[in-house]
């Protein structure tokens, strides 16, 4: 191509240097191929113009020989004319040269600017991101399509700073704005990124945005003086959503576990236990401690391992990779807790665990409801057979005139039985309070009146087979009382005291005044039979009548042992 171009550009400037020669004969035999040359040059390069440099000059002296021309070889001016034609030949090739160098640089260049441009361009489109300019001398603000779209401003339009002030929400200039002066401070040049709401011009929209500014510092006066703001600003509230949303599901998820007693764990072969806060509160570690496998291991009660690991094998060999079991484990603190552990297991290839991610929940209470539960259902058969037998018993012993009267005595002394059943029932059996107990007993015989009756005594809460035995104890008292004694008249008066109990041996006295004037009995009475039958046996207490001119007293004593409430019989 370059032996083209010359070719053709030295034809060109000899055709018009012949058809000039016609009009105007003796001009300058060179004279045309100098543009000639250049031409050649900047079209093809410096190896182009040389080449009609040479061709030019040979093809011109052969012409000018054929016509007799000024040329003459050997000739003194022949040989300058020559070395001028040269070296201003050569000199128009070095120029076109180095200009078509410096043309092809600055070309190269704007066209790696335009292409720098187009891909900068396309990441902050794809990334969503806007970018600004702030020339600080001026104040005047330069903002990118992406910018503006960002922030809700018109494409169209140039950018103020009143604008982007405007655009930024209430709550958060003072913060957003003290890190741009930081960042413009030459001392601190502090290059963080911030966030910060925004309010959008076009729909009043908020939106949180991130920004990312430098400043470029510039000398002046002696000082270091930002003169330009450039950076980013990119819309970031999805992800801020998104955070929120997360952060309120880890709450919810972290209230669930909590007040579920619950605790996430995850094991990994080759890493470990990957322990969480809420499995460390659990066990009684500290919140940010990293437990080892061994150091929970430890808190298996013995023969817990070997159960826990017997019923992972199983699920297995079932070709299941869940499973469920209940195991005891003692905390750091020594406390023993029923957990619940639901797992599910990851297999390789060969079936062989290689993870595990499972939920643990502390199930003590609920362990120990059922405990109770069973120990209540063997407690309310053993005491319905006492009943039973209690009755049984009643019935055989009560006598009376009429079947009408032996009726009244029969039925006032199951309900007396009953009114205690019903007290221990409302403790699960655990016990029955003896205060309420005598209220019970003594509220039928009061006729209304509560100066009838005084009752003195601690709070105790009585074991079940007491409360029953002091309950017919009562009754056969008030039923006596009402019949013959301090009840049967209005003016008379009934005390009920006791001490002791717990671990101390209960004494509860039963005192009447203001009744019929009292002599012994001159026979044992079946009321005797009842006290003693109700209060001895397995109890062990015992019962004492003394029958005094102003009123009936009755002492009632039950050993420690009876009286206390874990007794169990």
């Amino acid at each position: 191509m370059q032996v083209s171009v010359a070719l053709v550009a030295t034809a060109l400037a000899l055709v018009t240097r012949a058809l000039i020669e016609i009009l105007v004969p003796g001009v300058v035999p060179f004279a045309l191929l100098f543009p000639a040359m250049l031409g050649a040059a900047l079209l093809a390069g410096w190896a182009s113009g040389a080449i009609t440099l040479v061709l030019g000059g040979l093809l011109t002296w052969w012409l000018v020989r054929q016509t007799e021309g000024m040329l003459v070889a050997g000739a003194p001016e022949t040989v300058v004319s020559l070395a001028l034609y040269v070296v201003a030949g050569g000199t128009v090739v070095a120029l076109a040269e180095a200009y078509r160098t410096v043309a092809g640089t600055l070309a190269r260049e704007r066209r790696a600017l335009l292409e720098s441009e187009a891909r900068l361009d396309l990441a902050t489109r794809a990334a969503g991101l806007g970018v600004w300019d702030w020339d600080l001398r001026t104040n005047a603000m330069i903002c990118s399509e992406e910018a503006k779209l960002i922030l809700g401003l018109p494409a169209d339009e140039p950018v103020t700073r009143a604008q982007i002030v405007s655009a930024t929400h209430r709550a958060d200039r003072d913060h957003t704005w003290a890190q741009v002066r930081r960042a413009l401070d030459p001392a601190i040049r502090d290059l963080s990124p911030y966030e910060y709401r925004i309010v959008r011009r076009n729909d009043g929209r908020t939106r949180w945005v991130w920004a990312i500014g430098e400043p470029v510092f510039e000398t002046v006066d002696g000082r270091q003086t930002a003169v330009r703001y450039v950076g980013t600003i990119q819309d970031i509230t999805d992800r801020k959503l998104a955070e929120d949303a997360v952060r309120a599901s880890e709450q919810r998820l972290r209230l669930a576990l909590e007040a579920g007693r619950m605790a996430v764990w995850r094991m990994e072969v080759g890493a470990g236990l990957i322990p969480t806060p809420e499995l460390n509160r659990l066990l009684g570690f500290a919140p940010d401690a990293r437990p080892s496998v061994e150091e929970i291991l430890d808190g298996y009660l013995p023969g817990e391992q070997d159960r826990v690991r017997g019923v992972m094998e199983a699920a297995l060999a079932r070709g299941e990779r869940f499973f469920e079991v209940e195991y005891r484990h003692r905390r750091q603190d020594g406390a023993v807790l029923w957990l619940l552990n639901r797992s599910e297991l990851t297999l390789d290839a060969q079936g062989r665990p290689v993870s595990a991610l499972g939920v643990v929940m502390d199930i003590t209470d609920r362990k120990a409801d059922e405990e109770r539960l069973k120990l209540l259902a063997r407690e309310v058969d053993h005491r319905a057979n006492n009943l039973m037998t209690v009755v049984q018993g009643t019935v055989s012993l009560s006598q009376a005139d009429t079947p009408e009267a032996l009726k009244d005595v029969i039925v006032g002394r199951v309900a007396a039985l009953a009114r205690a059943h019903q007290l221990l029932s409302e403790t699960r059996w655990e016990g029955a309070d003896l205060r309420r107990l005598v209220e019970e007993e003594l509220l039928a015989f009061s006729l209304g009146a509560a100066t009838r009756v005084t009752i003195r005594g601690e709070d105790l809460a009585l074991p079940p087979a007491a409360a029953q035995s002091l309950a017919m104890a009562l009754h056969e008292l008030a039923t006596n009382a009402a019949k013959y004694g301090a009840l049967s008249r209005p003016e008379g008066r009934v005390e009920v005291a006791w001490a002791g109990g717990g671990r101390a041996p209960l004494l509860l006295t039963w005192t009447e005044t203001g009744g019929p004037r009292v002599s012994p009995p001159r026979r044992r009475g079946l009321g005797t039979a009842i006290l003693e039958r109700a209060l001895g046996g397995a109890l062990g207490g015992r019962s004492r009548l003394e029958w005094r001119p102003q009123g009936l007293v009755c002492e009632l004593e039950l050993p420690a042992t009876a009286a206390a409430q874990d007794k169990v019989n």
